[in-house]
């Protein structure tokens, strides 16, 4: 019967809220069975709440579901099955088991269901020398629950389809769809050795595969074979099967479907406590090979970033906090939701750390978060969110600096215009021409005008050389020694603009005497030194 016509509710019901419920409860009471002695009344009562929740579901017809690695989906309709903790949970418990798909028929009984739970109780490597879920429930002489489970021990075992189909039907198993393909036997085996080969066999195979289904195939082998490393806590002998991962997902010579299928089995492997062994690795000032543990955190994804947040927010070690802050802007955008957390935290070192780093992943959706500690009550915290905001630079950045150098103190704004400069921002050149230009008979923005101009030429837009000439033009009697300056910085300006307008402006300066023609001269030095530099 096709999928689409065997898992029918009612059309008034909704199939994947009771997916949903059914997924969600059976995830509680496999946690019941794990936890729970055999006796206990509440592994009981439990169990009594999956089933219920089960027979509501197929009471009209069996249900198929199709075990993803986030969650479900229901076989052969477009109805959905929102994930929630509970199912993702479910689904990984699942996943972790090798289980494709699993059909509940109406038929089924509470004893069937807790024959399934007892079965998915059992640690993964002894599911397997069990001969999986599908023989752990024929030989319980369970028919009213089906599991499909991809058999990738076939890719060296060289099982025929008629070999599998036979143990299909003894099992009560219903036939896999996907079968493994055949393979090439491993190193030292001999045709149609039935054993399977060693993680050692299975990495190097990797290396050498480059058929993609033989390939995922080979991954997920590589999986069965290394959780129970997980499980045993080996985690030295897992950082070298995660090495290899890593070094398969960054291979430029192999397919994006052979990639993908590494990068899932380290995220699979990585998660829980190998993450945290890496993490004292990068903790430890004399481990060698930080970058690599940088390089495993980056492709495990933003499950692990709590993990860093946390240690890095607690650790005492300035050593430990670079390490952890570099593995940080490794992860890069996937880190930024908790960094801009960390923004808001009581600790003012807590929070310059997290400047820094969002500076260093450089993605302009910070900048809302940096704009606002860049009025922090530490002047610290102030500086770095500017450098950190002219080196994120774009539109809203820009905004937000110009609006210090209006608006903030004067340190504020002497290092936003500073920065501005060696940013090269030139979206800031109007502004700080104008704020250069000023009046100023008082000399309350000496100071700002004289880094204003420093900031001008640093940024290199030539489109400032009339407004500079008219600068060291302008004659003036009041303040003349604060004029004075500001032309002298000006001249240098124009020099490092550079170009024959700038040449000639220079050259009639040059030609005559005082402070300002022996700044010309002196310009005119600097400017040929620099070309000989660059040709």
């Amino acid at each position: 019967m096709p999928e689409d016509q065997r898992n029918l509710l009612e059309d008034n019901e909704d199939l994947g809220a009771a997916c949903q419920k059914a997924l969600a409860e059976t995830s509680k009471a496999l946690k019941a069975f794990s936890f729970y002695p055999e006796n206990h009344p509440l592994r009981s009562q439990i169990l009594s709440s999956a089933y219920e929740a089960i027979t509501n579901l197929v009471r009209h017809a069996p249900v198929t579901l199709i075990v993803q690695r986030g969650g479900f989906a229901i076989a052969g309709r477009p109805e959905t099955i929102e994930s929630n903790p509970m199912t993702k949970a479910l689904a990984q418990e699942l996943f972790a088991r090798e289980l494709q798909r699993l059909t509940f028929l109406p038929e089924v009984s509470q004893t069937d269901l807790s024959a399934l739970l007892s079965a998915l109780a059992v640690p993964p490597q002894k599911i397997a020398e069990e001969g999986g879920v599908a023989g752990m429930l024929a030989r319980n002489g369970i028919s009213a629950v089906m599991v499909n489970q991809i058999d990738v021990s076939a890719v060296y075992t060289k099982k025929t389809v008629a070999q599998t189909e036979e143990e299909a039907g003894e099992s009560g198993a219903e036939v896999i769809e996907e079968r493994a393909a055949e393979a090439a036997p491993a190193p030292g085996n001999a045709a149609g050795q039935t054993s399977e080969p060693g993680i050692d066999q299975i990495l190097a195979a990797l290396v050498a595969e480059t058929d993609e289904e033989r390939y995922r195939q080979l991954a997920r082998l590589l999986l069965k074979k290394a959780l129970p490393l997980k499980l045993e806590g080996n985690c030295d002998r897992l950082y070298v099967v995660l090495s290899h991962l890593a070094d398969q997902q960054a291979d430029p010579d192999k397919s994006t479907v052979c990639r993908d299928a590494a990068h899932t089995a380290l995220q699979q492997l990585i998660l829980g406590e190998m993450a945290e062994h890496l993490l004292n690795h990068l903790e430890d000032v004399d481990f060698p090979a930080k970058e690599a543990i940088c390089r495993m955190l980056r492709l495990s994804g933003p499950e692990v970033v709590d993990a860093v947040v946390r240690r890095l927010t607690a650790s005492g070690s300035r050593a430990a906090r670079k390490a952890l802050g570099t593995a940080l802007v490794r992860i890069g955008v996937q880190a930024q939701p908790q960094l801009l957390v960390l923004l808001k935290d009581a600790r003012a070192q807590v929070v310059q750390m997290a400047v820094a780093i969002l500076a260093e992943i450089g993605n302009r959706e910070a900048v809302k978060g940096l704009a606002l500690t860049a009025y922090h009550p530490e002047s610290r915290v102030r500086m770095e969110s500017i450098r950190a905001l002219a080196r994120i630079g774009g539109m809203e950045a820009t905004g937000v600096l110009l609006s210090l150098v209006q608006e903030g103190d004067e340190a504020t704004a002497l290092q936003a215009i500073s920065c501005l400069g060696s940013c090269r921002n030139q979206a800031a050149l109007e502004p700080l021409l104008r704020l250069a230009g000023k009046r100023d008979l008082r000399g309350k923005l000496h100071a700002l005008q004289m880094e204003a101009l420093r900031a001008i030429g640093c940024i290199g837009d030539r489109r400032a050389l009339d407004a500079l000439f008219k600068l060291v033009r302008r004659r003036c009697l009041i303040g003349t020694t604060r004029r004075l300056e500001q032309k002298l910085v000006a001249v240098d300006a124009i020099a490092a603009l550079g170009g024959e307008q700038a040449r000639g402006f220079l050259q009639r300066y040059a030609s005559g005497t005082g402070e300002l023609a022996e700044a010309a001269a002196a310009a005119l030095q600097a400017m040929a030194q620099r070309e000989a530099t660059h040709e």
